[in-house]
């Protein structure tokens, strides 16, 4: 497993949050993606994230999506997120969350990892990593999609498994 680590900065994000067990959040997911790029409108900043090392897609949205449990494990809170461009106001009305600027942690994951049933193999791998570098995981893991996951290939990358460390 190739696991890397970026600096990640201060984020401004549009956020919706769902407390959501795994069959809840595969219905949940693609909505909420939706919406809360729908809710960012034009404030949505889909190509200032350098540090995705996404240049092929740089002008497709960017989501997070931050898990404060395991959702294969019973409900738990899971927050889909949209970045604003750096500087830029959210528009009127849309819940909002700062995303505090910090060091990742992460693995690049094929669609056929999902689709095989693997991705939980993909989170111990990144944490035992973690472990054997005398890091420590800073805050909740999330998956960064920055590509279009739906209609990706299977051998395609469609989003990074990351932790903050520290």
């Amino acid at each position: 497993m190739d696991v890397r680590t970026r600096e990640v900065p201060e984020q401004i994000v549009v956020t919706e949050q769902r407390m959501v067990d795994q069959e809840a959040l595969e219905r949940w997911l693609p909505e909420a993606m939706a919406r809360v790029h729908k809710a960012a409108g034009e404030a949505a900043g889909t190509v200032e994230q350098p540090y995705l090392l996404r240049n092929h897609v740089a002008d497709e949205p960017v989501f997070i999506v931050i898990y404060e449990g395991n959702p294969n494990e019973g409900e738990t809170a899971v927050d889909c997120c949209t970045p604003l461009h750096a500087g830029g106001t959210a528009p009127d009305g849309v819940a909002t969350r700062m995303i505090p600027a910090h060091r990742e942690a992460y693995v690049r994951v094929q669609k056929q990892t999902v689709q095989s049933g693997k991705i939980g193999d993909v989170y111990v791998g990144i944490e035992n990593w973690i472990e054997g570098q005398g890091l420590e995981v800073a805050a909740a893991p999330r998956e960064t999609y920055w590509t279009d996951f739906f209609s990706a290939a299977a051998d395609d990358e469609v989003f990074d498994v990351a932790f903050p460390v520290r």
